[in-house]
């Protein structure tokens, strides 16, 4: 404060430091293809309408399913990035002027075959053309279009900046004004085609893309099976965890997967940040004939979503699934959980259901959102104190916001005393030794205890005669 030289008074407002709140967890990042949308690209949906729009309906790609029935089982949000995958080819179409030279190529936003359906009108104007374009269920007009690349209205820069169903190129056709503008016409692009299955390089720039994302609690490759992607994922919600921004991957098994195989997986890929789902798929009916389709997976991811952080999904029902692919007897069952898979099962008076919430260490996964939700309340609270820990005073203010923070989550019953009340839910220390301070290092120690669910009960029962 200045030092006043007339008489008078000089008042400081100090504001307290307010931690963020917290946002909300279970927001699940799908990685997989599309039938439409941009791609590498993450993009953010709160619901399953809003997925359609923006990437299309199309049952031959790999997120749909397990997007719709993540929506279906409450799912607060995905966040979708759409990889390419390889030979496949995008629509297109190439419009001539009225020299009857090759002008504009006009190519589908994504690979793969609904690009065949978009077709395109050119009607003439007053030195300009109208351009219609449609696939069948979004229409776009845009007139007074001109291939005059000085002009505000041409062609190739105001599709490419306006359209959602297509992108523009200039062929350089040398033509002069106005007769470099199209030609009427009316025709439909062709050569889009579905490619094979995206790459691994795909899937690890995917990965990098969800880095950006610190909201990420949940990571789904849909309807992949391969243990590298899995182990590429894995690798991935370890390296984010490090970096104070946890999660959990997720994976499936393989379609009419034996049990003896899927019990294998685990051997090479056990881990607390982990989740394989079996079986593979649900039961539908298509075409009148039941086929076995994915999804059960994303299922799953919706379930864990919707649920509390500190709540098991243990015995919880998963909804909007009629019949799942494989049903298991009880000891295929013992198996599957002794070696970390989790089961679905149907089971009377419950429906289909979460045999038991575990990753492939056998770890709970409501221990593990836990621990990830103390990471993120004391990451969020500590940001805000940095550069003003350099006396008591402010890292005792440290200390007293982070032992809020664990109070609060003990009311919620997320972390517990020991069963016998002689240890608390949480210790927390702030301190720092001199080395520590002249290197600008303050220290927080903090113990926790997660609540865990109780997946048995012994009952003794004593029959009096």
């Amino acid at each position: 404060m200045a030092t006043r030289i007339l008489p008078g008074v000089d008042i400081a407002v100090i504001k307290e430091i307010v931690p963020q709140q917290l946002n909300p967890s279970g927001v699940v990042g799908m990685i997989g293809t599309t039938e439409k949308g941009d791609l590498m690209k993450p993009v953010h949906l709160g619901s399953y309408k809003e997925f359609t729009e923006k990437f299309g309906s199309g049952t031959d790609y790999s997120i749909i399913k397990d997007a719709k029935l993540a929506f279906l089982n409450g799912v607060y949000e995905i966040v979708v990035v759409s990889v390419p995958t390889s030979g496949g080819g995008k629509a297109s179409a190439v419009l001539k002027n009225k020299k009857d030279k090759d002008t504009v190529k006009l190519e589908a936003k994504s690979e793969g075959d609904y690009g065949n359906e978009i077709s395109v009108k050119v009607e003439e104007a007053i030195e300009s053309i109208t351009l219609t374009i449609t696939n069948g269920k979004d229409v776009e007009v845009w007139e007074n279009l001109i291939m005059d690349a000085t002009s505000d209205k041409y062609l190739v820069k105001f599709i490419n900046e306006n359209s959602k169903l297509v992108n523009a190129g200039d062929l350089g056709a040398k033509t002069k004004f106005p007769d470099s503008n199209l030609a009427v016409t009316e025709c439909k692009l062709s050569g889009g085609a579905k490619g094979k299955e995206p790459s691994k390089e795909a899937y690890e720039g995917a990965l990098e893309k969800l880095e950006s994302e610190p909201d990420v609690d949940m990571v789904l490759a849909c309807d992949v099976s391969d243990p590298e992607i899995h182990a590429l994922i894995d690798a991935h919600c370890k390296n984010m965890s490090k970096n104070a921004k946890p999660r959990i991957g997720i994976g499936c098994v393989s379609k009419g997967e034996s049990i003896e195989d899927i019990i294998k997986r685990t051997n090479v890929l056990s881990s607390d940040r982990f989740v394989i789902v079996a079986p593979y798929g649900v039961v539908e009916k298509v075409n009148g004939v039941e086929e076995v389709v994915g999804g059960v997976a994303g299922a799953v991811a919706g379930l864990i979503s919707r649920l509390n952080y500190y709540e098991s999904p243990t015995f919880k029902a998963i909804t909007g699934i009629s019949d799942i692919e494989k049903h298991w007897t009880p000891a295929e069952l013992s198996e599957l959980l002794k070696v970390g898979i989790l089961a679905i099962e149907i089971q009377r008076g419950r429906g289909i259901i979460v045999e038991k919430g575990i990753s492939t260490s056998k770890e709970q996964i409501s221990v593990t959102r836990v621990a990830d939700n103390a990471v993120r309340g004391v990451k969020n609270i500590s940001d805000n104190f940095i550069g003003t820990l350099n006396n008591p005073t402010g890292r005792s203010a440290l200390k007293e916001k982070i032992t809020e923070f664990f109070i609060r989550m003990q009311n919620e019953g997320s972390i517990v005393p020991s069963t016998d009340l002689k240890e608390p839910a949480f210790l927390v220390d702030v301190y720092c030794s001199e080395l520590d301070f002249a290197q600008g290092i303050v220290r927080v120690d903090i113990a926790v205890r997660p609540v865990r669910a109780i997946d048995y009960i012994y009952a003794t029962i004593l029959v009096e005669m």
